[in-house]
């Protein structure tokens, strides 16, 4: 028997098993930040698909859209709910609400291709359009969504549905 046998790991066994380690956590990381940001899109997308149906009762209580141009949609100084008199700041003092809580945009990963408001930042901006029979608000996404015909950048929703690209209406 060689008393000169040693047991272990050579340090180039060790150098493999580390930068192995290193390439998964790597993997790892990317498709987890591209699962948030289809994650953020994928609210965005629902936020403006619930202001869509909230801006519909809407029209159908008062045979028109509610007023605003440019208006940042969830900001609480202008346009944190909507009730059947338009957007409030604050409707705990109406008597019919459609919408309690006006969502936001959520800027994180968003490249500032639509701001609006006062100081200006990313937003949901909400433009009233043919005194009341139409609107548009234009919103950001980080990718795009080929099922649904939307671009990676700036889309368009009106009262007929959601396209890429703003909105020639």
């Amino acid at each position: 028997m060689n008393t000169l046998e040693k047991k272990g790991f050579t340090l180039l066994e060790i150098l493999v098993v580390v930068a192995i380690i290193a390439l998964v956590a790597v993997f790892a990381a990317v498709a987890v930040n591209a699962a948030r940001s289809k994650q953020r899109d994928a609210t965005r997308i629902a936020n403006v698909s619930q202001l869509q149906s909230a801006l519909e009762d809407y029209f159908n209580e008062n045979n028109a859209y509610p007023q605003g141009d440019v208006l940042p949609l969830g900001d609480a100084a202008q346009s944190a709910c909507l009730s059947v008199t338009g957007f409030r700041a604050d409707c705990s003092a109406e008597k019919a609400v459609l919408l309690r809580y006006v969502p936001g945009i959520y800027s994180d990963g968003l490249s500032d291709l639509v701001v609006c408001g006062e100081p200006p930042r990313n937003a949901f901006c909400y433009t009233q359009q043919d005194e009341g029979d139409g609107y548009v608000i234009h919103f950001e996404l980080e990718n795009g969504l080929e099922p649904a015909k939307l671009q990676q950048g700036v889309n368009c929703a009106t009262p007929d549905g959601m396209e890429a690209g703003t909105c020639t209406r």
